[in-house]
C-alpha cells in the first residue's frame, strides 16, 4: 500500500493517482489542502480517499513570473484560492462552487461569498435567483449584511447583474503580485531589529486595532515584528500556499510613518518567502487606501485583477 501524502506536504502541488474499489481510476493534479482534500486548478475542491491512492509525487513549482504564465481567469482563481485557504473564515460553506464565508470581524474577505467556478456566475449550486435568496439566508442567520465578493474581470456578468438588482459596492481591493526576486532592500535600517514567530506575540497583537479572531490558529504562518529602540512598531504575516506567499496584516503604527518602516516589514516578509523557497508574492490592498496602495507600487508590485465586494440592497437585509 503506498502512504499517502501527510501534513508535510499541505501547500504543495501534487499529483495523485487513485483506483477504487471496482478498478475504476483518476488522477488528480492540484494544491493539497489536508489529507483528504486537493484544490485544483480551476479553484473547486476535491475529496479523495487516501487508501485508493496508487501513488502521488510532488510536482516541480512552475518558473513562470508572478501574474503570468496561464489564462487570467485560471490565475485569478489560484490567487482568490490562496487567500482564502491561508486567511480562513471562521465558517465555510460551500453552495455548488460559491464558499459562504463569515466571521465575527467586519472583513468583507471573510463575510462574503466567493465564487470559484465557471463564469457568468461561478457555478452556485442553484439557479442565480435562487442562490441570492440563500445566500441571504445564510447572512441572516449569522447576524451579517449579505455580501459577495466579485473577482474581476473574471466574473463581470455577476457584477453587472447584482448592479441591476440594486447590490451596492461596498469596497474594491486590489489584488497585487511580484516576484520574491524582485523584493530585496538596497540598504538595511540599522536602528531596525526584526523578530518572527509561529504564532502572534503580545507585541505583535499590541500593535493591532483589534482583537484577531481564532481563525488565526486554521493555517500556518510566520508573524513578523519590526522593533525600533525595543519597541515593536510595525507587523506583518505571510502564509504560503502553493507557488505563493500571501501577504497580510502588514501594519506600521501611525506614529512611526513615513519613516521606511513599511517598506523595512515587506523585506522582511520576503526573505521569510526566500527562506522557504517561495518564488511569488501576493496581497490584497482596499483600492482607497492611497499610501498603502503607493507603498506597494513602489516596491515593484503589479496589479493583477480587483476584487468588488457588493452587498444587498436594504429590503433584503
Amino acid at each position: 500500500m503506498t502512504s499517502p501524502p501527510g501534513t508535510q506536504q499541505i501547500g504543495e502541488r501534487l499529483t495523485i493517482a487513485l483506483r477504487d474499489s471496482q478498478g475504476n481510476t483518476q488522477e488528480l493534479l492540484g494544491i493539497l489542502q489536508d489529507e483528504q482534500t486537493i484544490r485544483t486548478r480551476d479553484g473547486s475542491l476535491k475529496k479523495f480517499d487516501p487508501d485508493s491512492i496508487t501513488h502521488w509525487r510532488v510536482v516541480a513549482p512552475i518558473s513562470a513570473k508572478a501574474g503570468f504564465g496561464a489564462p487570467l481567469s485560471m490565475r485569478i482563481r489560484e490567487l482568490e484560492a490562496a487567500a482564502a485557504t491561508t486567511w480562513p473564515a471562521e465558517t465555510n460553506t460551500e453552495y455548488g462552487k460559491w464558499l459562504l464565508r463569515a466571521s465575527p470581524s467586519n472583513s468583507y474577505q471573510q463575510n462574503s461569498v466567493l465564487p470559484t467556478g465557471a463564469r457568468p456566475f461561478g457555478e452556485p449550486e442553484t439557479e442565480i435567483e435562487t442562490a441570492l435568496l440563500a445566500v441571504e439566508q445564510f447572512y441572516r442567520t449569522h447576524g451579517l449584511t449579505p455580501a459577495i465578493n466579485i473577482p474581476l474581470p473574471a466574473y463581470t456578468q455577476l457584477d453587472e447583474y447584482l448592479e441591476a438588482l440594486g447590490w451596492s459596492i461596498a469596497t474594491d481591493f486590489n489584488f497585487m503580485v511580484i516576484d520574491t526576486s524582485d523584493l530585496q532592500p538596497l540598504t538595511q535600517q540599522q536602528k531596525l531589529s526584526v523578530t518572527k514567530s509561529d504564532e502572534p506575540t503580545p507585541e505583535w497583537l499590541a500593535i493591532r486595532d483589534k482583537e484577531l479572531t481564532a481563525n488565526f490558529h486554521k493555517y500556518p504562518a510566520q508573524y513578523i515584528s519590526i522593533f525600533s529602540d525595543d519597541q515593536a512598531v510595525a507587523t506583518g504575516r505571510i502564509a504560503f500556499n502553493g507557488n505563493w506567499g500571501v501577504i497580510t496584516h502588514v501594519l506600521v503604527k501611525s506614529d512611526f510613518r513615513n519613516q521606511g518602516i513599511g517598506k523595512t516589514t515587506m523585506f522582511a516578509l520576503a526573505d521569510v518567502a526566500r527562506d522557504q523557497n517561495c518564488s511569488k508574492l501576493t496581497l490584497q490592498v482596499d483600492s482607497n487606501n492611497s499610501p498603502a496602495s503607493s507603498l506597494f507600487k513602489s516596491l515593484g508590485f503589479r496589479l493583477h485583477h480587483r476584487d468588488r465586494c457588493r452587498i444587498s440592497p436594504p429590503h433584503i437585509q
